[in-house]
């Protein structure tokens, strides 16, 4: 799984170092190693599930996804990448699909799930209202990569808006 997510970081990393913090170093084995170990134990520790986006026809790693509990557990928070050479095909839209049904069966106290992007992220941007998700708030948010703008999106799905086909 390291080889793949290297390969899948890398075969992005321009793009992803437009929106994604994480992504502004070069990405590296120990680095994503790391990454992986740790994703592990915090899965384990029930505060984050991210996922491996797995392409079927192919078994190649397009991405990941995860759903974390950020600023307030009851509401916990949806991210997605896919990699520059398989957007436009439903991954993201699919897996924050997954992502929010999952949090609202597994979850008793998650009332809302959110998911958050810059407003420049047009792709990203693109996947929650697909998802029954309503634009919650324009927000002002910390610029930290060279694509952000400062201005941000937060989309909210209600508990009560849980008819997401699994």
């Amino acid at each position: 799984m390291v080889d793949q997510m290297l390969a899948a970081v890398s075969a992005s990393a321009d793009e992803l170092r437009q929106w994604m913090p994480w992504a502004q170093d070069a990405a590296n084995r120990d680095a994503t190693l790391t990454v992986l170990r740790d994703g592990h134990d915090l899965f384990d520790a029930n505060q984050e599930w991210n996922y491996a986006l797995i392409e079927t026809t192919s078994d190649e790693l397009v991405g990941s996804a995860g759903l974390h509990r950020v600023e307030d557990p009851n509401c916990p928070e949806i991210g997605y990448w896919v990699r520059t050479d398989r957007t436009g095909r439903g991954y993201a839209t699919a897996a924050a699909r997954v992502l929010a049904g999952a949090a609202f069966r597994c979850l008793d106290d998650v009332q809302r799930v959110k998911i958050r992007m810059d407003q420049a992220n047009v792709a990203s941007a693109a996947v929650p209202p697909k998802l029954g998700f309503q634009l919650f708030a324009e927000e002002s948010r910390e610029i930290e990569t060279a694509g952000h703008t400062g201005k941000g999106y937060l989309w909210i799905l209600e508990r009560s808006n849980d008819e997401l086909e699994l």
